[in-house]
């Protein structure tokens, strides 16, 4: 029992090793011996628990994917109103990709890559799936109270995990991981565009002939 928590133990230090490098280098540029040298290992320490590099990221893969449903796969108390069930989430969410750059480095990776492998993009769309229903859960709830505007709650929990995931996206861009927006001023934009009453819907693309100029 002890030495199958002594190789667990290693294979989860190889892991945060080699997410180090490829949130680095890129997977490609990634070596089995980078990774070693990383965590402290020979090349032959890395290859006793993983043969190939690939191997290796789609274990980190499945690890980072069961971190992600083990977060978010609950159902948030309805003992308070929508709205502030929503924000709370916005700003836990905003808040832990800020507060683990290396996680949200390597999930922008895995999204890059997941265009080039279907099986692995059918494990990452399983996973949004989780975080698309927690927040279309939430919106659908707000409508019922009358919180929200009458909107396609899938589509409204879409666009705010866009703007959720491309503030992440940019944390990249600054050396401490830092969001380039506080996470308490992105809730607020969230729920003022839910709460905001229905408009007309435009056509874009479609020119009314009768205001277009001549």
């Amino acid at each position: 029992m002890t030495r199958q928590r002594n190789e667990e133990q290693r294979k989860r230090e190889i892991r945060a090793a080699a997410t180090r490098c490829f949130v680095k280098n890129g997977y490609e540029a990634t070596r089995l011996l980078d990774i070693a040298k990383e965590a402290g290992l020979s090349k032959g320490g890395v290859y006793f628990h993983y043969r190939a590099k690939d191997q290796l990221f789609h274990d980190i893969l499945e690890n980072h994917l069961q971190r992600l449903r083990d977060r978010w796969a609950f159902v948030p108390a309805s003992d308070r109103p929508a709205d502030r069930t929503l924000g709370r989430l916005v700003v836990a969410h905003l808040k832990t990709l800020e507060d683990e750059p290396n996680e949200t480095r390597l999930f922008n990776l895995l999204v890059s890559m997941s265009t080039q492998d279907e099986a692995f993009r059918g494990k990452l769309e399983r996973a949004m799936l989780t975080l698309t229903s927690l927040y279309r859960d939430v919106i659908e709830r707000g409508i019922r109270e009358g919180i929200f505007a009458t909107v396609d709650a899938r589509h409204a929990a879409a666009s705010v995990l866009s703007m959720i995931h491309g503030l992440g996206f940019q944390t990249a861009l600054d050396a401490e991981g830092r969001l380039p927006v506080p996470p308490e001023i992105v809730a607020e934009q969230v729920l003022r565009s839910l709460k905001a009453s229905a408009a007309p819907t435009l056509e874009f693309g479609v020119v009314d002939k009768t205001t277009a100029p001549n």
